[in-house]
């Protein structure tokens, strides 16, 4: 093989093993995607790389109505849970949080959490955000879950007025139910779950057992185009009458 072909081919394997960068998320990279009041638990996906070490932060507190960087925070009185990774968190992946209500029990799927607070999941009027801080001493809200005619104007000035997941009614189990492997990119899932007809919602019975769907968001393989397999056949059309035409010569040569 040529030297020219040996670089080529070597920075090609270099780029394709080169690891993707963590995020720092922001609006729309991660979603609630369950929530079960009767467990007091919930769950929710990123559709970005997190890295090790990666702070967050969950609460039941009701956002005050202002605007993010204009005096826009929570409301205090309720729980917070600090979330931090222990290591890398792939997008697409699910992380569930369950027995939020105590302190003691409290659990997360992947890293470690711990519990500040009175948080408590209602089965009606209740609403739980995803935020971190926004690194000049206020919050940065990234994803809202919640139900009850005052969650639309609690969301006033959170920026999540578009992405939240607002759901109708009393609930005591709901989860997104919606196409999880079919979109061509990982942010492409985020409209999917915040629409509300995309989901499945219990408001009756026992439902304290019930565990969310953990199956991890993927993106679809493209399908190449009609030109790509043109493009496709025809290079493989010029190697081959390279080769016989190399072997030809070994035989004239020979």
């Amino acid at each position: 093989m040529k030297t020219g072909h040996v670089l080529a081919l070597s920075i090609g394997l270099l780029a394709a093993a080169a690891p993707v960068a963590a995020a720092v998320p922001g609006v729309g990279g991660l979603s609630f995607v369950a929530i079960n009041a009767s467990e007091d638990g919930f769950a929710l996906s990123s559709f970005v790389d997190l890295a090790a070490g990666t702070q967050l932060f969950v609460t039941d507190n009701e956002w005050n109505g202002l605007a993010v960087g204009a005096g826009g925070a929570f409301t205090p009185g309720e729980g917070v849970l600090a979330w931090t990774l222990d290591s890398t968190l792939s997008a697409g992946s699910v992380v569930r949080f369950s027995s939020v209500d105590s302190a003691a029990n409290v659990a997360v799927s992947h890293g470690v959490v711990s519990r500040s607070g009175g948080f408590s999941l209602a089965q009606s009027n209740e609403s739980v955000y995803l935020y971190r801080d926004d690194g000049l001493g206020g919050v940065l809200p990234l994803a809202a879950l919640g139900y009850g005619s005052g969650f639309s104007d609690e969301l006033k000035g959170s920026g999540l007025e578009m992405s939240a997941v607002a759901l109708d009614g009393t609930v005591k189990f709901a989860e997104y139910a919606g196409d999880r492997a079919g979109a061509g990119g990982l942010s492409g899932y985020q409209e999917m779950v915040s629409d509300p007809n995309q989901w499945t919602k219990q408001s009756t019975g026992d439902v304290s057992a019930l565990a969310p769907n953990m199956t991890a968001f993927t993106v679809a393989a493209p399908v190449p185009e009609p030109a790509t397999y043109a493009m496709l056949l025809a290079g493989l059309g010029v190697v081959s009458s390279i080769a016989r035409r190399r072997q030809g010569r070994r035989r004239v040569t020979g």
